[in-house]
C-alpha cells in the first residue's frame, strides 16, 4: 500500500495506550526486515501491525536522498501492513523541505542543541511548512546523550564484557549528574508545545544514544509529569539501551532506583507512542554478517552474508513489536 500519514499511526496508539516501533533502515535488507517482521506479527495476531521506517541525514549521506527514500516507499507499496516514513533527527530546515519533496510522511526537527526559544522559533517555521502539506512534526527538547560522550571505546568495549548490574553501576557513576542537568523539565515541555504545535514530541527523560543492549532505567516519574502537562504523543529516543521490562531487570540484577522504569512502563503509563529503535538493528546485522562470514570466512557471496544479517534484523525488530503489543 502507499506509505501511510505518521499521525495515522501514532495517534491511534497514543488513545489506546500502546506504541508504534520506528525503526532506522540504512539499505535493502534492513527496510526488508523491518517490513517482514511487521507482517509475520500481524499474521499472528490477525490484524495489520503498523511500523515506522526511519531515514536519518547519515543515511541519506550514505545513499542519497532518492535510493534512501525509494527503497522504503518501494517496499511499502508491495506489502499489506501500514507503512509510515519519518526523516530522522534533521537539524537544518533544508533537510525538512527536502525530505516533503521524497514524499517522508512525518519528520523529526531536532533543535535540542539549541537554546529553548531558538529551538521553539525554528521549530514552529517547521511545523508551519510541513503542516501546509500535511505532514506532522516531531521535535526534541532536552538533551539525549551518546554512549561516547562519557565514556572511550576501549571504555565501552570492556562495559560491554561484564555482566550488566555491573555496567549499569559504571554507567550511573559517569553519567548521574549529567543526565539530571539534561533532561526535559516539565514546564519547559508544556511551554514547548504551546508555542510551537509540534504534534509529538521527544523529551528526554534519561536514556542515553548507542546503548548496546537494553540494560538502562528510565526516568519514569519525569515522563509521567511531562504526559500530564503536554497532552500528545510522546517519543522515546535511545530506545535500544532501555530495560523492556521489570522482569528484564530482575534477571539482569539491575535494581530499579526511586521514580525509575522500563520501557514497557514507558508506553504504559507515560505516554510513549512512538519508540526509536536504531543501534539494537544495526548491532544485529553486523552480528548477523560476521556469524556466517566465521562460519565460511572463504565465502564470496556477498548475499549469503546479507541473508543472515536481514534475518536478525527481523527478529530483533519482531522482539520490539511482540514488547508493544503486549506478547
Amino acid at each position: 500500500m502507499p506509505l501511510v500519514n505518521g499521525k495515522d499511526l501514532l495517534l491511534p496508539a497514543f488513545k489506546e495506550g500502546k506504541a508504534v516501533g520506528a525503526f532506522n533502515a540504512n539499505n535493502m535488507e534492513m527496510t526488508q526486515a523491518i517490513i517482514w517482521a511487521a507482517e509475520e506479527i500481524s499474521k499472528e495476531l490477525g490484524e495489520p501491525v503498523g511500523v515506522i521506517i526511519q531515514v536519518s541525514p547519515g543515511a541519506v549521506k550514505y545513499a542519497g536522498w532518492s535510493l534512501a527514500a525509494g527503497i522504503v516507499k518501494i517496499a511499502a507499496a508491495e506489502t499489506d501492513v501500514p507503512v509510515a516514513l519519518n526523516l530522522d533527527h534533521a537539524t537544518e530546515i533544508e533537510q525538512i523541505k527536502r525530505a516533503l519533496e521524497m514524499g517522508f510522511t512525518s519528520v523529526l526537527f531536532d533543535g535540542s542543541s539549541l537554546p529553548l526559544e531558538e529551538n521553539i522559533r525554528l521549530t514552529k517555521k517547521v511545523v508551519e511548512i510541513c503542516h501546509a502539506r500535511g505532514v506532522p512534526v516531531e521535535a526534541e527538547i532536552g538533551k539525549i546523550p551518546r554512549i561516547e560522550d562519557y565514556f572511550t571505546e576501549s571504555e565501552i568495549a570492556y562495559l560491554r564484557s561484564i555482566p550488566p548490574a555491573e555496567a549499569v553501576r559504571i554507567i550511573r557513576e559517569r553519567t548521574r549528574k549529567s543526565l539530571d542537568d539534561l533532561v526535559a523539565k516539565p514546564e519547559d515541555a508544556e511551554y514547548f508545545v504551546r508555542n510551537t504545535g509540534c504534534d509529538f514530541l521527544a523529551a528526554a527523560f534519561g536514556s542515553i544514544h548507542g546503548m548496546w543492549d537494553d540494560i538502562w532505567p528510565i526516568r519514569l516519574d519525569l515522563l509521567i509529569a511531562i504526559k500530564e502537562r503536554v497532552r500528545i504523543p510522546l517519543v522515546s529516543h535511545g530506545s535500544s539501551g532501555i530495560l523492556r521490562t521489570k522482569k528484564d531487570a530482575e534477571r539482569k540484577g539491575i535494581p530499579l532506583l526511586e521514580g525509575e522504569g522500563t520501557l514497557l512502563d514507558a508506553i504504559k503509563f507515560g505516554g510513549v507512542a512512538k519508540v526509536n529503535v536504531a543501534t539494537a538493528l544495526s548491532v544485529a546485522f553486523i552480528d548477523g554478517f560476521i556469524e556466517t562470514w566465521r562460519a565460511n570466512p572463504s565465502e564470496k557471496d556477498f548475499r549469503k552474508l546479507g541473508e543472515n544479517a536481514r534475518n536478525k534484523v527481523k527478529e530483533k525488530v519482531k522482539e520490539y513489536i511482540n514488547l508493544f503489543a503486549g506478547k
